[in-house]
């Protein structure tokens, strides 16, 4: 008798648990790379080209928006994550950036293949995409661009000071956008 009563009791109060769970809203915010730049209509006649897939330092791998706080620490965003892996964001974000030059017409861009071997492929290695403790945004990247006649040219980037509004992530993701127009009009002036 006590063993069903104990039974039913632990019965009733696992069941009384599981209904009393309401579901809370996922309050997220989600963010994607160039969600905000213009498509150029007109691309005939530019130097096509193609985006590899790009180098990242291996804690930006994943979805979490990072900074770096005092003594190198790294922090992620609270309520804010990216829409997609940086490491595939980042082709598509360059691809549209240099696109909105209006320089270059994008054949294709990582994860999808080149569906051309005449056109150069450019490639990117990020050395920083985050801010630092101070807010300031740093966005450094080496870049490659391989021409079908087995010529190369290649560069540096360095963002110019942007600093963040560090209670505002859609400023942090503007100003690291910015940075890659930047990085994409560098790219495209060596087509």
């Amino acid at each position: 008798m006590k063993i069903t009563a104990l039974l039913a009791l632990i019965l009733t109060t696992l069941l009384t648990g599981c209904v009393n769970l309401k579901p809370q809203p996922d309050r997220s915010q989600v963010f994607a790379l160039a969600s905000d730049v213009a498509a150029v209509a007109d691309l005939e006649g530019k130097p096509e080209c193609y985006v590899s897939r790009v180098e990242l330092p291996g804690f930006l791998e994943g979805t979490r928006i990072y900074y770096r706080s005092a003594n190198g620490k790294l922090d992620s965003v609270s309520g804010a994550r990216w829409a997609e892996a940086l490491a595939e964001a980042l082709p598509r974000a360059i691809a549209m950036h240099l696109q909105a030059t209006g320089q270059a017409n994008v054949r294709g861009y990582y994860p999808w293949s080149q569906t051309t071997r005449d056109s150069p492929t450019i490639s990117v290695q990020f050395e920083r995409f985050s801010a630092n403790a101070a807010g300031q945004v740093e966005v450094i990247a080496q870049w490659q661009i391989k021409f079908k006649t087995g010529a190369k040219r290649e560069g540096r980037y360095i963002a110019p000071s942007l600093v963040w509004d560090r209670n505002n992530v859609a400023d942090y993701v503007a100003k690291l956008n910015a940075a890659l127009a930047g990085l994409a009009d560098v790219i495209a002036q060596e087509l």
